[in-house]
């Protein structure tokens, strides 16, 4: 049964994107993945809070140790996604792999643009243009991971009422 953009068939989820739409999402994962690599533009501070509040050397401890395996993480999920825009049919782990790389993109974006429950405030037809452009990449991103979601939900097995 078609989900959108995604395809549930024999061997798993295909990736039913347009020409553009895979060109643009690769164009955004190599960005996304020199930020990951570079690590100093600020909104990637979402990627990594602190996790002890009132202790800053523990924090920081606690990131030497993780964030080379959570970087590791991220850019493997990033050429998972690369596969899938190539034609890799989406198996489990790979669906995951989307999922958390749509979801950290939406983060970062949504951190740019300063997306919260109560600041959701796009830009109006014509004004800012960039910010525009963000915002409709953001909420494209959040269509097309509710698509996989919808998709992936297929595959699981029933429930039964007891």
């Amino acid at each position: 049964m078609a989900r959108g953009r995604f395809r549930l068939g024999p061997d798993g989820i295909t990736v039913t994107l347009s020409g553009e739409e895979r060109s643009g999402l690769a164009t955004v994962l190599e960005q996304f993945r020199q930020l990951l690599l570079e690590g100093t533009d600020v909104s990637m501070l979402r990627f990594q809070p602190p996790v002890h509040l009132h202790d800053r050397e523990a924090s920081d401890e606690f990131w030497d140790m993780a964030a080379g395996p959570l970087l590791r993480h991220r850019l493997e999920a990033i050429d998972v996604v690369e596969a899938g825009l190539a034609g890799a049919a989406l198996d489990d782990e790979a669906v995951s792999a989307w999922i958390q790389t749509l979801n950290s993109l939406r983060l970062y974006l949504g951190n740019t643009l300063e997306v919260g429950a109560a600041t959701f405030d796009p830009p109006q037809q014509g004004e800012r243009p960039q910010e525009a452009a963000r915002y409709m990449l953001y909420e494209w991103l959040g269509g097309l991971l509710d698509q996989l979601v919808e998709a992936a939900a297929e595959t699981l097995p029933p429930t039964t009422n007891s």
